[in-house]
């Protein structure tokens, strides 16, 4: 564990002074959402939930294919929940409770935009990798994955790796020594091979780059123009080596 905190709010607030585009709010059990919020438990219990909830990212997206639209959705949602919540961890040593039932989204612009929390005296912090690993996981993004339409587990699971990969890169100049062994240790605790699914790279006068194994298909939308994202296993040159 990197860091210490004395709580999830003061996690959170640690957090958004660092990267203040990881949005968040805390909420009360059985305080009701605002508009444009998602119950992540309700995403977790129906595939006809999710299927709505991809839907709506359809115009903003600039795609109608399905597949398409629900590793894009898919990999926003994994950021705002698996994202934030790695981050929050390497930064602080602090993580908010992961599960479905504690967490919603807010959607903006056709996409997971926000990560809200709901805290209560029975809600303890996370502080432990394998507690957080746990926690997302078995408790939330296994609940929701199995909703998802038809997509290839490599697609899945990669997406994820990317989202956590993009969130840990958020703090990793915060974190500053550190920060290297806390992601191992996340990696080493996570399932689904989520290691093997991307890997990390020395960038010189940069520090660090990910490259990911799968390719999130956002290339295919019109809003992309073509172009590939910077961590894409599409990029093949000598100057950027695929990920060992």
């Amino acid at each position: 564990m990197i860091g210490s905190g004395s709580g999830v709010a003061e996690a959170l607030g640690r957090l958004t002074e660092v990267a203040d585009w990881m949005r968040w709010r805390l909420v009360a059990p059985g305080d009701a959402l605002a508009a444009g919020e998602v119950e992540c438990a309700a995403l977790a219990a129906s595939p006809a939930a999710v299927a709505e909830a991809i839907a709506t990212g359809a115009d903003a997206r600039g795609t109608d294919d399905p597949t398409v639209m629900a590793s894009l959705w898919w990999q926003g949602y994994a950021y705002r929940t698996a994202g934030v919540a790695l981050a929050c961890w390497l930064l602080t040593g602090v993580a908010p409770d992961c599960r479905a039932g504690h967490m919603a989204v807010g959607i903006a612009r056709g996409r997971p935009s926000s990560t809200v929390c709901r805290l209560s005296p029975r809600v303890s912090a996370v502080r432990d990798d394998r507690q957080l690993c746990a926690t997302l996981f078995a408790g939330h993004l296994d609940l929701v994955a199995r909703n998802l339409p038809r997509m290839g587990r490599g697609l899945v699971w990669g997406n994820v790796a990317a989202a956590c990969a993009s969130g840990a890169g958020a703090v990793r100049e915060a974190v500053g020594p550190g920060w290297h062994d806390g992601v191992a240790a996340f990696l080493a605790a996570a399932p689904h091979g989520l290691a093997g699914l991307g890997g990390w790279e020395p960038v010189p006068g940069d520090g660090w780059a990910f490259h990911r194994k799968t390719c999130c298909l956002w290339w295919k939308t019109t809003t992309s123009g073509g172009a590939l994202c910077a961590d894409c296993s599409l990029h093949r040159s000598d100057e950027r080596p695929s990920p060992a």
